[in-house]
């Protein structure tokens, strides 16, 4: 029960904070990402969980759950989609969302057509002049 806490509370208000941010857009493309991520983020926490053998119960879910955010927080295609709602609350908004994929350099911004938030999507700017500063250009 405290692992399922740690592990899912803090994603379920980044996840709130995005679908405020969309403003009545569609939420269901990243949410379902996002929440595909909640549960493998458990089942890890599950297996480190198992691992540790102190208590109480709740610092053991706790000491599982910060194990596992730092795991994931640097795994390659899952790393981008956890830090998209810390980046939502800091901009105030949606972010501009930029890739350097396959050298492509691009971004795009909230209102385009194809915006939206993918496991190669590894950037964030609050706006599209700090993108540009960095010589992404936006992808028409």
């Amino acid at each position: 029960m405290w692992l399922a806490g740690f592990v899912m509370g803090v994603p379920a208000l980044g996840l709130a904070a995005v679908i405020v941010a969309l403003r009545g857009r569609s939420w269901v493309p990243f949410s379902v990402l996002y929440l595909l991520l909640f549960v493998l983020a458990y089942l890890a926490g599950l297996i480190l969980l198992a691992l540790l053998r102190f208590r109480p119960d709740w610092l053991r879910a706790l000491v599982a759950a910060v194990g596992v955010y730092a795991i994931v927080s640097v795994t390659p295609l899952v790393g981008s989609m956890m830090r998209y709602p810390y980046h939502v609350v800091r901009c105030g908004g949606l972010p501009v969302v930029a890739t350097g994929f396959a050298a492509a350099m691009s971004y795009s911004v909230p209102g385009d057509e194809d915006y939206f938030v993918t496991p190669f999507d590894d950037t964030f700017f609050c706006t599209e002049k700090e993108a540009q500063a960095l010589d992404f250009s936006h992808g028409d």
